[in-house]
């Protein structure tokens, strides 16, 4: 505690660590000290993490927000057809391939042939001795003939192979023979066949044209290492390999279309047809019509999902009309009397004096009200109230016909209305509803009479003019001396 000069009052410095964004501050005498500090390791891994958590929260949210925005028929059919054309493309890649190296090994087959055909003639005109020699005069004939019978042999040559150079000794391009190469390029494939004594065949170019060259070493006691090298024409082989190739992709394509097709029509026919009926239904419910259902073949226990959704949402439609008649009932009809109630009332009246006046027909109004009720009440509970009560709803039901209704206001006043009813019929019905009346007061022991007012539904009259000019009659027929009935003017 520390008195400033010239104050009284002492000051209190209170210290204290708080966050980097508070300042210093000086109230009623108290000056707070706050030491700055940073935020901490803690502090920053909290910020990351919330960070971190809100990116993923977004990615999540914007994922469910695209799949919303795709119908289902496309998140089932575009990984269907994906996996449909992966699937078809890796096959008829297998298939081209074998095919493919199915006519490489043919041409390659052909080129073997025309080597050992010539290799056999070297063999053939070779003699031993202490001169080794060869008659290349007829090996030479002999390649001429093949390349004159078979015009897709573009090259033949002979060498003799004396360690890394070689010597044409026949060729089918005279102007080779007789000379001499040593040009390790050149003759890769001839050494390298000679040295390890393996057929050596691979693509090459002879001028314009594309080649299977082939070269076949073969080794002649007494002489030195010899080689056959053919060039054969690819250019059928090409051609067949560029028309599989084509006819690859047509195969494909159209495959791919055929299977995407099937797929639609497939998913159509047994999954959307079905989604669709369901969601017409749904929306014919959605609109008030409770009679909705799916139509589709009525199983007791059917394996097709979608049979067994279309077999709940009857199931619900069905539960949801139940409880809506039942709602209904409890919203438009007095659970006392089993008469319709006062909202019923307004609503109907209305468009029976409508339809009355639409059809040139007349429409006449009771009004009905308990005489004495308060005295049952009283003297014997309000049970027997409630039975007086049901006893005049009763007799009011037995003079009414099919086409009339009645409905209970409130307390003990109950309204009837009959459609095409005239004054005269009007009487008559308040005569007889006088009668039940006292019949059924009589049976049931209770003292309640009923007072009725009749009115007939004039041009000018609205619905509540005509309720009033009923309660009017009614209340005439009371000061009458009640268990009376009168027709209003």
């Amino acid at each position: 505690m520390l008195s400033p000069p010239g104050e009284s009052a002492p000051t209190a410095i209170i210290c204290g660590i708080f966050p980097a964004d508070t300042f210093p501050t000086r109230d009623s005498g108290v000056v707070t000290v706050h030491l700055m500090r940073e935020p901490g390791l803690n502090e920053r891994r909290h910020e990351g993490d919330a960070w971190h958590r809100a990116v993923r929260a977004r990615l999540a949210l914007t994922v469910k927000r695209f799949d919303a925005a795709l119908p289902i028929g496309v998140k089932l059919a575009v990984p269907m057809i994906c996996i449909a054309v992966a699937t078809g493309g890796i096959l008829g890649i297998t298939v081209y391939r074998s095919e493919a190296n199915r006519i490489r090994s043919e041409y390659t087959a052909r080129a073997f042939l025309a080597s050992e055909e010539v290799r056999s003639t070297v063999v053939l005109h070779a003699t031993a001795g202490q001169q080794p020699t060869v008659n290349y005069a007829e090996v030479q004939d002999h390649i001429d003939s093949l390349a004159r019978l078979d015009p897709s042999i573009l090259r033949i040559d002979t060498y003799e192979v004396r360690g890394q150079a070689a010597a044409v000794t026949a060729s089918s391009d005279h102007s080779r023979i007789n000379t001499f190469e040593d040009d390790a390029t050149d003759l890769a494939d001839e050494i390298r066949a000679v040295h390890t004594g393996s057929v050596v065949s691979h693509d090459d170019v002879v001028g314009p044209t594309s080649a299977v060259h082939m070269t076949v070493p073969f080794q002649i006691a007494g002489h030195a290492p010899f080689a056959v090298a053919i060039h054969l024409s690819a250019a059928d082989r090409d051609r067949a390999l560029a028309a599989l190739l084509r006819n690859f992709i047509i195969g494909i394509g159209a495959a791919t279309i055929f299977a995407t097709v099937a797929l639609v029509v497939g998913l159509r026919v047994l999954v959307f047809r079905r989604i669709e009926l369901v969601l017409r239904a749904g929306d014919r419910l959605q609109s008030g019509d409770f009679d909705a259902r799916v139509d589709h073949v009525a199983l007791d226990a059917p394996r097709d999902e979608m049979l067994r959704l279309a077999t709940r949402f009857n199931s619900m439609a069905a539960s949801i009309q139940e409880l809506h008649a039942e709602v209904e009932v409890a919203a438009t009809v007095d659970q006392l009397t089993g008469l319709y109630n006062r909202r019923f009332l307004m609503e109907t009246i209305e468009r029976e004096i409508a339809q009355a006046r639409r059809h040139g027909r007349p429409l006449s109004l009771i009004m009905i009200d308990l005489d004495g009720l308060k005295q049952v009440n009283d003297l014997h509970g309000h049970v027997a109230g409630d039975a007086a009560i049901r006893g005049a709803a009763d007799a009011l039901l037995d003079v009414l016909r099919d086409s009339d209704f009645a409905a209970r206001l409130g307390g003990d006043e109950f309204v009837a209305v009959l459609p095409a009813c005239d004054e005269v019929l009007l009487g008559r019905v308040l005569e007889r509803l006088q009668t039940a009346a006292t019949r059924q007061a009589i049976s049931e022991g209770t003292a309640c009479t009923v007072s009725a007012g009749g009115a007939v539904l004039r041009a000018s009259d609205t619905a509540q003019v005509l309720l009033d000019r009923a309660d009017a009659a009614l209340y005439e027929a009371k000061r009458a001396g009640k268990s009376r009935s009168r027709l209003a003017a």
